[in-house]
């Protein structure tokens, strides 16, 4: 299915540029694509229809405050992403704590400093005092990997290895997909929505745990990305 990512990607970047109404279409399309998944790996129950209206500007009565500014932290991320990417900043260390403080809505984010046990996923993260040493190792996978064959299996195990080190405090999870998402984007794909229930998603993280598996997490973005990309080659067909 790779390949035919790669096929799709070349004819998309081919029928560039886009007319301002359908560039404008497709951005709101990867804004809700990633605040609706992002929502449903979290846990909530929110349907994609009340996600879109409440990130036009939708107040709905049915839905908490504190849902209301969930979704307002992850638009702030999107936002950053389309501003970063227009400066080409390319992933860092730096960034992915910026990701943090956006999404936990704090000013200033440190490591965490306590040792949770994440029952969710049955697992004991490193240790507090490890988590510097580990970000560090981390980083230097990453930027050793120049040239990808496979960025999207990349972006997958990026994912993985920062839940894997638990980093922050809360919402090392979110941090996780803010990183894997704007590295795709980085590398030209777009956000789309991750065709995983929140079990599904927690159980092909817990397969990497246990096993250094990222195939079934992989196989889940690689056939998420192939279907947007189906809906974006019918948005700009002429």
């Amino acid at each position: 299915m790779f390949r035919e990512i790669k096929k799709k990607q070349l004819i998309l970047e081919n029928r560039k540029p886009y007319n301002n109404q359908i560039m404008e279409y497709i951005n709101e399309l990867n804004m809700i694509d990633w605040v609706y998944s992002s929502m449903r790996m979290d846990g909530s129950m929110l349907t994609r229809n009340q996600v879109e209206r409440m990130l036009k500007g939708e107040f709905i009565r049915d839905v908490s405050l504190n849902e209301h500014a969930v979704i307002e932290r992850y638009r702030h991320v999107f936002d950053s992403f389309m501003d970063m990417l227009k400066m080409s900043d390319s992933l860092n260390k730096g960034m992915i704590i910026s990701f943090a403080e956006k999404l936990t809505g704090n000013d200033s984010v440190s490591y965490r400093r306590e040792n949770p046990v994440l029952i969710s996923l049955n697992y004991n993260p490193p240790h507090p005092s490890e988590i510097m040493e580990q970000m560090e190792l981390l980083m230097n996978w990453f930027y050793s990997e120049e040239p990808e064959s496979n960025p999207i299996l990349k972006a997958a195990t990026l994912h993985h290895r920062i839940i894997e080190i638990y980093p922050f405090d809360s919402c090392s999870e979110a941090v996780a997909r803010a990183a894997m998402y704007y590295y795709l984007m980085e590398k030209g794909y777009h956000t789309f929505e991750l065709s995983l229930s929140e079990r599904e998603y927690n159980i092909s993280i817990m397969e990497y745990l246990k096993r250094e598996n990222v195939e079934p997490f992989y196989k889940a973005i690689e056939h998420s990305l192939f279907h947007k990309m189906e809906v974006l080659m019918q948005l700009t067909a002429q």
